[in-house]
């Protein structure tokens, strides 16, 4: 298949084809990656409808969505697993009072942040490793999604908002990533978990939230 017909494959079917080589797998999720700017207009929309002041984020990375969100919540709380970006974003915001860096792999430190959590928050989470880079951390797993999400879902507080990115990289074990569920997969433990809450793929972004709260 050449780049547009997976894409549009994804599009269509929310998964690739399982025969797919190395190469094409990192070229598509290359050329199927979407600019920042939906990331942040994503983020900022959700924040703002479903009136939450808390951003807890996975995946710290440079420190850009805790950057951009600095003035639109009260409360951010990154982790970062890597030590180098860790030390740079918190020394970036450290100056910041009501932002917080945590040094850590998510799918183990998430419990701790939550326990003094009180209130609806949203949740962007990046965690994701990222193959064939120098400046990425793995944890145990390539990505500790389903951790993250059991941590979540079984909170006390019911009204958090879910924002997954990198949707495309969800289509399970493949020649590049081995740790991966797939959307199907994703939705299915949802909906088991919690089948009051709605889920959806847009945008490259998985989101995750109360059904009357459901926006178009």
């Amino acid at each position: 298949m050449n780049k547009n017909e997976l894409i549009n494959y994804w599009r269509k079917n929310l998964t690739l084809p399982n025969d797919l080589t190395k190469d094409e797998i990192l070229n598509f999720w290359t050329v199927g990656d979407k600019p920042y700017t939906v990331r942040v207009e994503n983020v900022k929309k959700y924040s703002e409808i479903f009136k939450l002041r808390t951003l807890i984020e996975t995946g710290t990375y440079y420190g850009e969505m805790v950057q951009v969100m600095i003035n639109q919540f009260d409360k951010i709380i990154s982790v970062e697993l890597d030590e180098k970006l860790f030390n740079a974003a918190a020394a970036k915001f450290s100056d910041s009072p009501h932002v917080t860096i945590v040094h850590g792999d998510s799918g183990k430190v998430l419990p701790k942040i939550l326990e003094n959590i009180s209130v609806p928050c949203l949740f962007w989470l990046d965690g994701h490793y990222i193959p064939g880079t120098n400046d990425t951390a793995r944890g145990d797993l390539d990505t500790p999604i389903m951790q993250e999400l059991d941590y979540i879902l079984t909170h006390p507080i019911k009204e958090h908002v879910i924002l997954i990115d990198d949707a495309r990289c969800f289509i399970g074990p493949n020649p590049v990533l081995n740790d991966y569920p797939t959307i199907q997969e994703l939705e299915n433990y949802i909906n088991n978990k919690r089948p009051d809450l709605f889920f959806e793929v847009k945008d490259d972004i998985i989101r995750i939230h109360k059904h009357e709260l459901f926006i178009d």
